[in-house]
């Protein structure tokens, strides 16, 4: 610096020099050839005699000097304008080079002209290799996902003349393979013109971030799908009321999409959880859990049953509550079909001893009946003898008891003792635990034998009589014996006869009356039977449901909604067989059975 200033006097003390030197040599070239006079040197330095020749002499030094001292100024002033720019220079590169962010510039065309410390150690160019290169050569960047290559941001600037973000996911491949993982944008440059100079691209190394970021993506994802596995509804809201988590069970329950849900208030979205916001908010201010078992509710499928649990949250100065929300509505009909399994059995049990008890004075009935017809109208010397010593004419007697038609009474009394002495057998049968034995079975007897069963059931109250009901049997001659497990079948038929024979109770019949047609024929290998009736018929709504367990079309009280259940049940899983329902709604509704005719057991 010192060297530039002294540089600067010294050019004006060489103007000085050369004004005394030029001042010397035309005294000098004067005195020895322009002296006629013979005038001494040191006269002629000083021509104090020659007023003009002073004046001009003065006049030229001068001139010189003021030029010297011209020039000594301009060049102090360029030399210092240099140094200003020197040191700005160093000043800028010196904050480029300190700037954390990696950091490239180009020119108009898109060619490196600068690059800082960071840049060189992420692209692996230095800024000497880079130089003039195009910027698409030294900063090579693919999508992170796809691994496709990206626009340069540059390009995207030179022709937008705006500042571009670099896209998400967005890798720099350096020059020696290495990846890392970027971020920020590119903006152009400006002149004093107004003109685009260049461009300057910022990025920095964001591989750590994005790591963390994809870890905890790949955990959010994770426990969003344990939350959307669960069967049970789950539902976060805050401290006001709204949604913070829905779980895809939610979705399905409620019809409302997770976006669509977030930030809503629960009442507005779940409309039914509405009478339970007073639960959740006091949930979350005591901190304490609440849980309200079998809730009912009402739905198109029927009563439902829900259990309501409140988690409030208490970790970390959180403040809200998760909901759980459990459909135990089958674990509430399975307890309610063991309940009834329980009384059935206990039902079961108690028409068994009743049946016992009635084959005894049954039997005495059938007995002194057979006994009475015996010792009237057989021709047995006791018969006679007794007569005899009676003083009574037995042919009279006789006589006199057919014309009261005694005989056809005592028929009547052995007839009706055996008809209840079947029906006994049939409950017993039929109320017999079954132990599960497949056996060879003539479906066309057992179909019979559940006929005679059903013809006993009646209901005084809603003048219903089975045996009001006409029977067309169309039994197939080539259906052999099928071996299947007799009391579930027997079962299956008593529960289709009976349901059928109410439904047909319910209608009102114009012409006709209420009949069954039983279909027993064999398809293949395959023993197939079909319970038709003429009754009311069911809806497809109605016919879709028919099977599930608890479903019923009778009123309160009149009906468990098993009986089709269990039958189904019975067929499909227990003899891998298949039923089915076909229905004209007013005309007539058709359960078809096929089961194996050789058997197997489950």
């Amino acid at each position: 610096m010192n060297s530039r200033v002294i540089s600067g006097k010294y050019l004006l003390f060489m103007f000085a020099l050369g004004s005394v030197s030029l001042w010397l040599v035309e005294v000098f070239f004067e005195f020895i050839w322009f002296n006629p006079n013979s005038d001494s040197f040191v006269s002629l330095v000083f021509p104090v005699d020659d007023p003009k020749e002073l004046f001009s002499r003065f006049v030229l030094v001068s001139s010189l000097l003021l030029s010297g001292a011209v020039v000594s100024y301009l060049y102090d002033k360029q030399a210092s304008s240099g140094r200003r720019a020197c040191e700005s220079e160093q000043k800028l590169k010196t904050i480029f080079n300190s700037i954390g962010d990696a950091v490239i510039a180009t020119d108009a065309a898109g060619m490196v002209t600068r690059m800082n410390p960071v840049a060189e150690q992420l692209t692996g160019w230095t800024v000497q290799e880079a130089n003039g290169l195009a910027l698409s050569e030294v900063f090579k960047i693919i999508n992170s996902a796809t691994q496709h290559p990206i626009v340069n941001p540059v390009d995207k600037v030179l022709k937008s003349r705006a500042v571009v973000g670099l896209a998400n996911h967005t890798t720099l491949i350096s020059r020696t393979g290495e990846r890392f993982q970027i971020a920020d944008s590119a903006a152009p440059v400006f002149d004093d013109t107004g003109e685009m100079s260049g461009t300057v691209l910022v990025f920095r190394d964001v591989s750590d971030e994005y790591r963390q970021q994809e870890e905890l993506r790949k955990l959010q994802n994770y426990l969003s799908n344990i939350i959307d596995s669960m069967p049970s509804i789950l539902v976060g809201v805050d401290a006001e009321g709204l949604v913070t988590q829905w779980n895809m069970t939610a979705e399905k329950v409620t019809g409302v999409p997770a976006d669509a849900a977030q930030g809503k208030a629960l009442s507005s979205v779940f409309p039914r959880m509405a009478s339970e916001m007073e639960k959740i908010k006091e949930s979350i201010k005591t901190r304490t859990p609440r849980s309200e078992e079998r809730q009912s509710r009402q739905d198109e499928k029927g009563v439902c049953y829900e259990d309501v649990t409140i988690y409030p949250l208490i970790a970390n100065g959180v403040e809200g509550a998760v909901i759980q929300i459990d459909d135990v509505t089958e674990r509430c009909n399975l307890e309610q079909m063991m309940i009834q399994t329980e009384k059935m059995m206990s039902v079961g049990g108690l028409a068994a001893g009743m049946a016992h008890e009635i084959n005894n004075p049954l039997a005495a009935i059938s007995g002194n009946s057979q006994n009475i017809l015996n010792r009237i109208y057989k021709d047995l010397d006791n018969n006679r003898r007794t007569a005899e010593e009676c003083n009574v004419d037995l042919e009279n007697m006789r006589d006199y008891l057919s014309r009261r038609e005694i005989p056809r009474m005592l028929n009547g009394i052995s007839d009706s003792c055996n008809r209840a002495a079947t029906i006994v057998s049939n409950m017993l049968r039929f109320s017999r635990k079954s132990k599960r034995e497949f056996s060879g079975c003539n479906l066309a007897e057992l179909m019979n034998s559940t006929l005679e069963l059903a013809a006993n059931d009646y209901d005084l109250k809603r003048e219903y009589d089975f045996r009001k009901i006409d029977i067309i049997k169309e039994y197939s001659p080539d259906l052999s014996e099928v071996v299947c497990e007799e009391n579930e079948i027997q079962q299956v038929f008593l529960n289709l006869l009976k349901n059928g024979a109410q439904a047909m109770m319910e209608k009102d019949y114009v012409d006709g009356s209420p009949c069954f047609v039983i279909r027993l024929k064999k398809e293949g290998g395959m023993a197939v039977v079909e319970v038709e009736d003429n009754g009311p018929g069911m809806s497809e709504d109605v016919r879709k449901r028919v099977f599930e367990p608890f479903f019923s079309t009778k009123n309160v009280g009149q009906g468990t909604g098993l009986g089709l259940s269990v039958s189904y049940f019975i067929i499909t899983d227990q003899h891998n067989g298949f039923m089915e329902v076909d229905s004209v709604p007013g005309s007539w509704t058709r359960f078809g059975i096929k089961i194996p005719v050789s058997g197997q057991e489950a």
